[in-house]
């Protein structure tokens, strides 16, 4: 189990949002490529159920000691840095030929809808993913997304 931070709740306002801007960050890197410049931003997925919001986040080859996650001012905020990948023998390359794996530090955060419970989030990491659950405190019928 990751450890959360608790702190204050604001009001759910801005996840459409911040789905644009990933897409939109996405797109970009898909046409203009990998610049040592870039800053890692894991990837993230979330998924409404009737009884939670669940955020999925990619940190593969990241250790759970290495991931930081808080509530604070009704974000979810995901903090970490990952290692650059270091061939299994330890031998150093002599020389990079192609990059796409990202690692640095990064900071992702996210809205937490009004509905939720944040004094019963939880997260917990497994083969890479870490998984952030979202309790509502009223459980409602969902809007089907095809």
């Amino acid at each position: 189990m990751v450890a959360i931070n608790l702190a204050t709740s604001e009001e759910f306002s801005g996840l459409v949002r911040q789905m644009h801007q990933m897409m939109d960050n996405s797109m970009g890197r898909q046409f203009f490529g990998f610049s040592p410049t870039d800053a890692f931003r894991p990837s993230i997925n979330l998924y409404e159920t009737v009884e939670a919001f669940l955020i999925c986040v990619d940190l593969a080859g990241m250790n759970q000691e290495d991931i930081d996650v808080q509530v604070e001012k009704g974000q979810v905020i995901i903090r970490g840095r990952r290692i650059s990948p270091i061939p299994p023998d330890g031998a150093k390359p002599v020389a990079v030929h192609l990059m796409e794996i990202d690692h640095g530090t990064f900071c992702r955060s996210i809205e937490i809808p009004m509905n939720v419970q944040e004094k019963r989030i939880e997260a917990s990491y497994n083969q890479g993913m870490l998984w952030v659950m979202l309790p509502k405190s009223v459980p409602h019928t969902m809007r089907e997304t095809t």
